[in-house]
């Protein structure tokens, strides 16, 4: 590893780092509303595991539309109800504390955007929160078909640094998606909350202004 002064570039998952992991939520209100007894496979449904509808989706294999097509045909939901369903699950995600304020903080440093994610709903929340505009670049899984249980997603990232693998930083909250991370010689922290993410930049000597 290079020195800690020498950090270029920062790496930003969405869900989870600088929005709340809003599937989680979201899947409890869809179950509660439309009364679904059989709530394990409405988890499963939603969730990026292989051959599943929210994997394809994720990869940009089916979109938004054909997703909740499958969701009403496979719940018995009445057809009516059709897009509330991206509505909850998309609106279920909000900003993390000071998280907007963090990145402007760090504009002096290069900053990716690196997302196993949904099209439909990265334009809602950008419509929504108009967040995309304080990245210089973005990768999400969709666009690559390719997600973050895969390593060729991560070499893929390594060409957007624009500086050494050793010279950046990638913040995600899955232990998994950082030591994958780490495995390419990138420098990573496992985000729980912002106060704990600007102690750890800190340790970088990254300079941070903001109060929290």
């Amino acid at each position: 590893m290079t020195s800690k002064n020498n950090i270029k570039t920062i790496v930003f998952d969405l869900g989870g780092v600088y929005f709340t992991r809003g599937s989680h939520l979201a899947i409890e209100k869809i179950i509660d509303i439309y009364s679904i007894e059989d709530q394990q496979s409405v988890r499963e449904f939603f969730r990026d595991s292989y051959k599943k509808e929210g994997h394809k989706l994720r990869l940009g294999l089916i979109n938004m539309d054909e997703f909740e097509e499958a969701f009403v045909a496979n719940f018995n939901i009445n057809i009516d109800n059709i897009h509330h369903i991206r509505n909850i699950w998309f609106g279920s995600y909000v900003p993390h504390y000071k998280m907007k304020d963090l990145v402007l903080d760090l504009k002096n440093f290069r900053l990716i955007v690196f997302s196993g994610n949904i099209k439909e709903r990265v334009e809602f929340l950008d419509t929504r929160y108009n967040f995309l505009k304080y990245f210089d670049s973005y990768l999400f899984s969709y666009d690559y078909k390719k997600n973050k249980n895969d390593i060729a997603f991560y070499k893929e990232l390594l060409n957007h640094l624009n500086c050494e693998p050793s010279e950046a930083i990638m913040i995600d909250d899955e232990n998994k998606n950082i030591k994958m991370a780490k495995s390419l010689g990138l420098n990573a922290i496992l985000y729980y909350y912002t106060e704990q993410l600007v102690e750890e930049l800190k340790k970088y000597n990254i300079p941070i202004s903001i109060k929290i």
